[in-house]
C-alpha cells in the first residue's frame, strides 16, 4: 500500500485544508500547583491541499467534472486515516468530498452527485431557493406625503 495514491473530489468551493491527529499524553498544570496527564490531539504528517471547484471570474474549473474539483496525488493512507476520522463531517455525510485510487470511479461517483448542492454556490437570479422572496400577505412600502 505504500506508495498508493488517491484522486479526491471535492465540491465544496474553496477547497479544504486535511489534517490527521492522534492523541498523545500531555502535561496540563493543575492549580495549587504539579502537573497531571491529559489526552491532546496532535497533528500527525503533514496537511494536504485538496483544490474546491472555486475559480476567479471568467476562467474555467480545469481538472474538474459534475461541479467537483479533482486532487490526485493524495497519499492513500493519509486519505483512510483523515475518512475515518472525518466521518461524522457533514461534507463527507452529504457526498461533498470523496475519493478513490480509480480515478475513472471519481468521475463515475461525481456524475452520479451532479445535482449534489453545498449551499456555497453563488445565488442564480431566477428560481433560486436561498433568494429572498416578496411575500405575498405582504405589501409594498409606501411613502408618506410631506406636509407642507
Amino acid at each position: 500500500m505504500a506508495g498508493e495514491a488517491v484522486t479526491v473530489a471535492c465540491k465544496i468551493p474553496n477547497g479544504l485544508h486535511l489534517r490527521v491527529f492522534k492523541m498523545a499524553d500531555t502535561a496540563e498544570p493543575v492549580m495549587g500547583g504539579g502537573q497531571r496527564t491529559v489526552k491532546r490531539a496532535q497533528q500527525d504528517g503533514e496537511t494536504i491541499f485538496v483544490r474546491g471547484p472555486a475559480v476567479p471570474f471568467g476562467q474555467a474549473l480545469i481538472n474538474g467534472v459534475a461541479g467537483y474539483a479533482l486532487t490526485s496525488g493524495v497519499p492513500a493512507e493519509f486519505w483512510a486515516a483523515w475518512k475515518e476520522q472525518n466521518k461524522d463531517h457533514d461534507a463527507v455525510k452529504n457526498g461533498l468530498i470523496f475519493g478513490s485510487p480509480k480515478t475513472d470511479e471519481v468521475h463515475g461517483v461525481a456524475k452520479e452527485c451532479e445535482s449534489v448542492r453545498s449551499g456555497l454556490e453563488p445565488l442564480m437570479p431566477k428560481d433560486d431557493p436561498r433568494a429572498p422572496r416578496k411575500q405575498p400577505h405582504l405589501s409594498g412600502i409606501e411613502v408618506a406625503e410631506k406636509a407642507a
